[in-house]
């Protein structure tokens, strides 16, 4: 079967930043008044990848990454996670998928593999979190002067678009730790200055449900709630090394889950069967924006314990549209 390699909204290099590994902080943000360039745009196979509309964040330090892999004085010296944007950050090395890294590369057969080591000596997690992750980071309005700052880079509920992240992916190598299942999250819908994910879609091994792992409510400003509830939702099985697909819609009735064959759908506000919870409707307020996140997020807390315990997911398609 041929697949094809498609990355629907990101650009053909990414660049190197010194702005703050958590993910989310505003650089150099001007007011944002340009229309956002949302329009599908699909790469069929052998025209290769285009990472136009991402960053991404890698599972090691700005300061290890600096010192192994050649980049010069476009970054910090610092134990936090390095994180890379596109081109038009200018200012920064620049980084290229020509650029063969053992933490996302785009293989001969045009699949984009992401690869977390949970004992790599230069491992370091993002603000906030106690694990890794080489993950793609939605920048949303990507043709703006604002491309730099996360603040501007994201969309609303309310706008009368079907938000979706499509995938296509095999999970091609995963640890093997004695009592712990290799839970590794693929895909997530997050609001911006927004602790509370509002989706997270994980893998947990061939033989248990892929889970969609939701939070009934949330607080702004990045603020901890005691009591926001995580729920999940189980949906389809998908064995190592075998092709899988997943879509996640958010739209303004609510949204849509699939997973390996299983589909879900939910309103806001309706009480979901089998949890007890619901979407809370002020998710889809206008006071807040979201953006999606593709690649993996091992569940399991880095150590050097753990050299050689290797995630590698392989996607041959990854798609955004906001239609």
């Amino acid at each position: 079967m041929m697949k094809k390699s498609i990355i629907t909204t990101v650009l053909l290099s990414i660049m190197l930043t010194g702005c703050n590994s958590g993910g989310d902080s505003a650089t150099n943000a001007p007011p944002n008044n340009e229309t956002p360039d949302t329009t599908p745009e699909i790469t069929e196979p052998g025209d290769g990848w285009n990472i136009n509309q991402w960053k991404i964040t890698l599972p090691v330090s700005e300061s290890y990454y600096k010192e192994h892999f050649g980049v010069s004085s476009g970054l910090n010296t610092r134990d936090s996670a390095v994180e890379l944007l596109p081109s038009k950050c200018s200012g920064k090395d620049v980084f290229s998928l020509d650029t063969s890294l053992p933490y996302f590369y785009v293989a001969d057969n045009e699949d984009v593999h992401f690869i977390v080591d949970l004992g790599d000596a230069g491992i370091s997690t993002t603000t906030n979190t106690k694990y890794a992750r080489s993950e793609l980071r939605e920048l949303y309005n990507y043709n703006s002067s604002s491309i730099c700052s996360s603040s501007t880079q994201n969309w609303t509920v309310d706008d009368n678009a079907k938000h979706q992240l499509q995938a296509q992916l095999q999970i091609e190598d995963y640890p093997n730790i004695s009592g712990q299942d290799p839970k590794v999250i693929v895909g997530q819908v997050h609001g911006y200055k927004i602790k509370q994910a509002l989706i997270k879609l994980q893998w947990e091994g061939g033989n248990k449900p892929i889970r969609a792992i939701l939070n009934n409510t949330f607080l702004p400003d990045d603020q901890s709630c005691s009591y926001c509830k995580s729920f999940s939702v189980d949906l389809g099985t998908a064995q190592a090394n075998s092709d899988w697909r997943y879509n996640i819609e958010v739209n303004e009735n609510g949204v849509v889950l699939e997973a390996a064959g299983v589909s879900k759908s939910f309103a806001w506000g309706e009480k979901i069967e089998n949890t007890g919870y619901a979407l809370d409707p002020n998710w889809a307020h206008s006071d807040n924006s979201f953006y999606f996140k593709a690649g993996i997020y091992p569940q399991i807390e880095p150590s050097s314990s753990l050299s050689g315990q290797i995630f590698d997911v392989s996607f041959s398609e990854i798609k955004i549209t906001h239609q």
